[in-house]
């Protein structure tokens, strides 16, 4: 009985989610299964069902936990800055904890209102939205537009990715992308062409990542200015 107690105690909830974090953003999401984290550990599986009933429920915790982790921005008392801004700095803030586990992002679209840390960085969304005078229609369908930008941003992000790939051959397949885009009829493609060596090259990150965010807020700026 005490053993168990010892094994449930050192497998907390936070030290199981950490131990599937750190095993996603190395080997992908496919490799993260209760009996790996229970090999991993040296523990039965039945030691990790504590806490998680099944994969769907660590797959909640792994959400969560990228949430949790993004830095809300905080502004002085009677000092909040325009509701764009607070619109960038929230969007900015989600990329960077994205940006840290680009293979569990897309967890987070059906979770962002699963947990404390979502709901918290969509109250200061929306009552930026709401300042800018949207309905509520409009402040959810922008909201959920959003989201789903910042997470394809990271899940998406041009060129080839080295993740479980040797530089080698990330360079070689994007050499075979970009001769391939040069091959095209000049007449019938002429600005592919043109564009063939940006289009396959992996872009400087936070200049890539910011231009996304600007080009969404200015959209919603110019839906706004029709209101």
């Amino acid at each position: 009985m005490v053993a168990k107690r010892s094994v449930k105690e050192r497998l907390s909830r936070e030290v199981i989610v950490s131990s599937a974090l750190a095993l996603a953003d190395s080997e992908g999401l496919d490799a993260v299964t209760i009996r790996r984290l229970a090999t991993d550990h040296g523990v039965t599986p039945m030691a990790l069902y504590w806490h998680f009933k099944d994969k769907e429920l660590l797959l909640d915790g792994l959400a969560e936990r990228v949430l949790d982790e993004v830095e809300i921005p905080v502004y002085p008392a009677g000092g909040l800055p325009e509701w764009h801004v607070r619109i960038r700095d929230v969007c900015l803030a989600i990329l960077r904890s994205l940006q840290q586990h680009p293979e569990v992002a897309d967890l987070v679209h059906r979770r962002f209102m699963g947990c404390v840390g979502g709901l918290d960085l969509a109250e200061m969304f929306f009552a930026a939205l709401h300042e800018a005078g949207f309905d509520q229609q409009r402040m959810g369908e922008i909201g959920i537009q959003a989201l789903h930008n910042m997470v394809v941003l990271v899940t998406m992000e041009p060129g080839e990715r080295a993740f479980r790939a040797s530089e080698e051959e990330v360079r070689r397949r994007t050499r075979e992308k970009r001769i391939a885009l040069e091959s095209l009829a000049p007449e019938r493609y002429p600005n592919i062409v043109a564009c063939a060596p940006i289009l396959v090259s992996k872009p400087m990150e936070d200049h890539y990542l910011n231009l996304g965010v600007e080009l969404m807020v200015e959209g919603i700026r110019a839906v706004q200015a029709k209101l």
